[in-house]
């Protein structure tokens, strides 16, 4: 009996780990994209804001680049012209959520359920919802992204974090920015949450710095897909 638990025990073993590998994929979130061609993707969240939105859509359309505006519903509710004014300038619209919820604290089922809120005011608002999804925090789980993925959405993070949201400074703002970019980053600002002068100073030196060496500031859908036509209905 003891010898036959000793050659059952290493399939039992496997057996459970190769069912924990099938409810458990491994499936990485989006978070640079590989190409050679000098162009980022510029990502905000928290917003819309009455204030730092504005400068930041001024901004853009100056230098002629685009970005990727990963709003929450409760800020778009409040300020819906401005999620208007951000398609209507060439950028896009995705998802962070409505309440900025906390995966640990309430699990994958209710952060789909917050961003549905999201995609479903969107809707209302006749603006097209790029398939991106961006947890608060950055906090992901397995079940999370097999959740979003179901339902069309790339979960996205970022491969440079300027740390706005912490207030580092322009110096150190500009310094991480400079030391990570490459072709296919993406970059992670906010446009609420928050005071936000740093992130326009530090925008303002990315912009006019990098244009005049020839970079493209593109959203997630350009440079995930370069040739793509853009989105111009809802992401269902």
């Amino acid at each position: 009996m003891l010898h036959r638990w000793y050659v059952t025990t290493p399939i039992v073993i496997l057996t459970a780990a190769l069912w924990l590998l099938w409810i458990e994929p491994t499936a990485p979130a989006l978070s640079h994209v590989t190409t050679t061609q000098r162009m980022v993707a510029l990502t905000f969240d928290d917003g819309p804001s009455s204030h730092y939105t504005p400068a930041i859509l001024k901004l853009l359309s100056q230098y002629h680049a685009t970005a990727t505006f990963f709003v929450l519903g409760s800020q778009a509710k409040r300020y819906p012209n401005l999620v208007k004014a951000e398609v209507a300038e060439g950028s896009e619209v995705a998802n962070h959520g409505w309440a900025h919820l906390n995966l640990r604290q309430v699990g994958a089922p209710r952060m789909w359920q917050d961003a549905l809120g999201t995609s479903r005011l969107l809707e209302s608002l006749g603006v097209p919802e790029s398939p991106f999804y961006r947890p608060p925090y950055g906090m992901m789980s397995n079940s999370l992204l097999r959740l979003f993925e179901s339902h069309g959405y790339t979960v996205t993070l970022w491969s440079i974090d300027t740390r706005d949201w912490a207030l580092p400074g322009v110096n150190a703002m500009t310094a991480t920015i400079g030391s990570q970019i490459k072709p296919g980053a993406i970059i992670l600002m906010h446009d609420g949450g928050g005071r936000r002068e740093q992130t326009l100073a530090a925008l303002r030196w990315l912009l006019s710095t990098y244009t005049r060496r020839g970079w493209r500031f593109v959203t997630l859908s350009q440079l995930t897909h370069p040739d793509a036509v853009p989105i111009t209905t809802n992401h269902k």
